[in-house]
């Protein structure tokens, strides 16, 4: 199993997934919601401290308050980015050449209405922990020498772009409408 930022257990317990939900399923969402919403506010530097020190348990002082505190949290802000990209593979899968849904006697599938439903209100949780992440990062710029990294191959961090979905629609001007 990869270093992952968040654990796995922590994301079936805030997003109700069952614990039987196979591990080998969400690895590989919490890996590429890391990239998409940690990785693009915090930057690189800031997103491999974040990652190194929560698998060494050695995360302290504003590194523990941003990572998970009530002032911010990268771990639910990548809990709820991993929980949009899953909803659609929990419903459909992909395999033999094929997308399908499958149903069973006792269980039947969600429509895409409902997915899109979850997905919006996923959207919103996410949308409120990475705008409570870039405001926290904001007030505290100089506890972070990680945001000054200027290594060419890492990204760097995004403080200026704020999430206003709220679990709203999404309009191709990246504000968002009711």
């Amino acid at each position: 199993m990869e270093n992952l930022i968040i654990g796995i257990d922590r994301f079936k317990f805030f997003t109700g997934v069952s614990q039987s939900f196979d591990a080998k399923y969400i690895e590989p969402l919490i890996i590429q919601a890391t990239d998409l919403a940690a990785q693009n506010v915090l930057g690189t530097a800031l997103m491999v401290k974040l990652r190194t020190d929560y698998n060494e348990g050695t995360l302290t002082g504003v590194y523990q308050e941003l990572y998970n505190s009530d002032k911010a949290s990268v771990e639910k802000m990548v809990i709820y980015q991993a929980l949009i990209l899953g909803l659609p593979r929990m419903l459909y899968k992909i395999g033999a050449e094929t997308i399908s849904t499958g149903d069973t006697d006792e269980v039947s599938s969600i429509g895409t209405d409902e997915l899109s439903l979850l997905q919006r209100q996923a959207s919103a949780s996410k949308a409120f922990y990475e705008n409570q992440v870039i405001d926290y990062l904001r007030n505290n710029k100089e506890s972070f020498p990680e945001l000054e990294n200027n290594e060419p191959d890492y990204l760097k961090a995004n403080l200026t772009d704020r999430d206003t979905s709220q679990g709203t629609t999404y309009s191709i001007n990246r504000f968002y409408e009711i």
